[in-house]
């Protein structure tokens, strides 16, 4: 009997010992864009991207000494989301951006209408904020209200959140 509770007891400690691996480079479990628009739950979670590009210091050219972020996503009912974050600053950290700041903007094309809503510089508003950008993960929350270029009707967006993996362009 103490002989098979042995061989149980090695048994369950190499079992428990291959089940714990090293989670350093770890993906995210659950990747999504998700938000209310008008009190309906907008979700892409199957098909998004996330590019980012930082500044680039080393040459002699000012316009290219920012920041940005282009989130994009398509929804179950294929609706594209597109949120572009700029930052006059050459890398993109924590913190809030709005549409005041030109570049910032969220842009959506609904399906199958091919009506055009959004957020820009010029109209609407958004408020972006980053919390945290660590291991090519990008986390983070977003509201606004964005305007039919077709009409002129505003459409709010609450409860905004992403959680994504992003690729350094360069």
């Amino acid at each position: 009997m103490p002989t098979k509770l042995t061989l149980l007891g090695i048994a369950a400690f190499a079992l428990l010992l291959t089940a714990c691996k090293d989670d350093t480079d770890v993906a995210p479990q659950r990747k999504f864009i998700s938000f209310k628009m008008d009190n309906a739950v907008v979700l892409s979670e199957q098909v998004h991207r996330v590019f980012y590009s930082p500044g680039n210091l080393s040459d002699a050219d000012p316009d290219n000494d920012h920041s940005e972020m282009l989130i994009t996503g398509y929804t179950y009912n294929r609706d594209a989301i597109n949120i572009r974050i700029t930052s006059p600053y050459p890398t993109l950290t924590p913190g809030v951006y709005t549409n005041a700041t030109y570049g910032t903007e969220m842009i959506m094309e609904m399906n199958p209408s091919l009506e055009l809503i959004g957020a820009d510089y010029n109209f609407g508003n958004l408020s972006v904020t980053i919390h945290e950008m660590k291991d090519s993960t990008v986390v983070g929350q977003f509201s606004g209200t964005l305007v039919s270029m077709n009409d002129g009707s505003l459409k709010q967006v609450t409860d905004g959140y992403f959680k994504l993996i992003y690729r350094n362009y360069p």
